[in-house]
């Protein structure tokens, strides 16, 4: 009788170890996974909230400032109506014969109000964008983000720079007042920040430049061409250009004002007119008389006015005679328009604007000025499958939102035909700011990180003197530098030489099926990066 086979018993109970072993670590790579994406969308959301928040007190903070230019305009006209009763009541008890002397308007305005008045303005200028920032932070830590001690640090830093400023305060002990907030938040907790510097323009200053050299790295050398001039003249870190590593810090989520007096100035055609500030209607050539009588319409029809001053006195605003007080108004950058940007052409290599918007945007709301940039990180751990060496991952995120308002005026030569128009239409400040929005985090002034922020503030000015060496380890920007350093930069002018002369066979070349401009921002549709 034959012997029967061996029996194989235990091969099963392998293979099912080795399923068991292979589905632990996908449930734990799952986990972990699932703890990284949760921890950036509450990066996300914190941030998010932030900025709106900010905006949102931004736009109050304007509101505020408009509604007090009101007051000082119902005052005047209630100083106007009481100066032409008297007069009236001169005229009827006989003139000069009456032996009551002739009243004069100078001596039925109140300076020292409107000086008060000037003060309150300059001080919700100054502060408001600070409470702004306070706002922001308790938004972002009760959406999940936590006090941050950089942050914190880089607070207490700020406030000393503002007390030795030498600069015009905007009233007194501004710059003490100012510096005793920051430092106040700095105790209670900071989660997010509005990093914002005066920066000239410099490559090392420049976050794209940063990010072409790691697009180098990899191989693509496209982000390149804006400095391409570097690729050729770079011999080291002692050859880059003059850079001021003193760097100034701008006063956190700022309006963007500025004060004004009203008064008259010679035109072209060699007449005397009214003067107005920077106004989004009122050109070069068009006729002053016709845009006051519009100005001083909507400031008699305002309810502030109808309820505190004289409508029918209004003109007194632009009394000749009357020593001329001062208005805050909106600067130069609210004149400004979104960018907008074309389709690739292939023929002219036309990359448009700086940012792809494609649809038309309503003239109410085509405006730049104040906005709210926050930007957010933190540090997660990459959990159980985390290499010993690199346990943790850091999150960033930028965002950016704006307050929105119109007023509401009759004007026929708007595109629209209709009635809205931006807040800055006569120039000066009045209430108008209702609804806040996100917008994309690379429209308008730079949001920095802080981890950047910390590159340029802390790190450039040794770099500049000792070279590499002087990099810190622990910044993704001086490792780049670092790897700037390695890179054949002769392959780089090669490429960018092969990508703008060859059309034929340009790697630079979008997709024919994409309408993405070639070399534009990303980012989501709620304006993060």
């Amino acid at each position: 009788m034959p012997n029967p086979p061996p029996r194989k018993s235990g091969q099963a109970i392998i293979f099912l170890m080795v399923v068991l072993v292979i589905g632990l670590l996908v449930v734990i790579w799952n986990f972990d996974l699932h703890r990284v994406i949760t921890a950036k969308m509450r990066v996300r959301n914190a941030a998010d909230s932030a900025a709106l928040a900010a905006a949102r007190w931004q736009g109050k903070a304007l509101n505020m400032i408009g509604d007090l230019n009101l007051i000082q305009a119902a005052l005047i006209s209630l100083a106007y109506a009481d100066y032409v009763e008297a007069y009236g009541e001169w005229v009827s008890n006989g003139r000069e014969t009456s032996g009551e002397p002739e009243p004069e308007f100078e001596d039925y305005l109140d300076y020292g109000e409107y000086e008060t008045l000037h003060e309150l303005r300059s001080r919700v200028a100054y502060v408001g964008p600070l409470a702004a920032f306070a706002v922001a932070q308790q938004a972002a830590l009760n959406n999940g983000a936590f006090h941050d001690p950089e942050l914190a640090e880089n607070l207490v830093i700020m406030a000393e720079e503002i007390r030795d400023r030498v600069s015009r305060r905007p009233y007194d002990n501004a710059f003490d007042e100012y510096a005793d907030l920051l430092e106040d938040l700095a105790a209670n907790g900071v989660a997010v920040s509005s990093y914002s510097l005066r920066l000239r323009r410099h490559p090392l200053t420049d976050k794209k430049f940063y990010g072409a050299i790691a697009q180098a790295v990899a191989g693509w050398w496209c982000d390149f061409y804006s400095y391409r001039h570097l690729l050729g003249t770079y011999e080291g870190f002692d050859s880059w250009g003059k850079l001021n590593t003193e760097f100034k810090y701008s006063d956190m989520l700022d309006l963007k004002l500025g004060k004004f007096r009203t008064g008259y100035r010679r035109y072209p055609d060699d007449t005397d007119g009214p003067r107005f500030p920077n106004s989004a209607a009122f050109n070069e050539g068009d006729n002053p008389d016709e845009f006051l009588e519009e100005l001083l319409g909507y400031i008699g029809s305002s309810e502030v006015v109808e309820a505190f001053g004289d409508p029918a006195s209004i003109d007194a605003l632009y009394d000749g005679d009357v020593n001329p007080v001062e208005w805050h108004v909106y600067d130069s950058s609210w004149a400004k328009s979104w960018p907008r940007a074309t389709y690739y052409n292939e023929e002219t290599d036309d990359r448009g604007g700086r940012f792809p918007i494609h649809s038309n945007i309503r003239p109410e709301f085509n405006y730049m000025g104040a906005e709210a940039g926050i930007g957010v990180s933190a540090i997660v751990g990459r959990g159980i499958l985390a290499s010993s060496g690199n346990p943790t991952v850091e999150l960033a995120y930028k965002t950016k939102a704006k307050a929105f308002g119109f007023l509401n005026v009759e004007d026929p030569n708007l595109q629209t035909g209709g009635a809205l128009v931006p807040p800055h239409y006569f120039g000066f400040v009045f209430p108008a700011f209702e609804e806040v929005r996100l917008i994309h985090s690379d429209i308008g002034d730079k949001v920095l990180e802080a981890d950047f922020f910390r590159h340029v503030t802390e790190h450039l000015e040794s770099y500049l003197e000792s070279g590499t060496e002087a990099c810190q380890r622990d910044c993704r920007y001086c490792q780049l530098l670092v790897e700037w350093e390695d890179l054949d930069r002769e392959e780089g002018l090669a490429w960018l030489e092969k990508a703008y002369h060859n059309p034929d066979d340009n790697p630079c070349k979008p997709d024919e099926e994409s309408d993405k401009v070639w070399g534009a921002a990303g980012g989501g549709a709620t304006g993060g990066t």
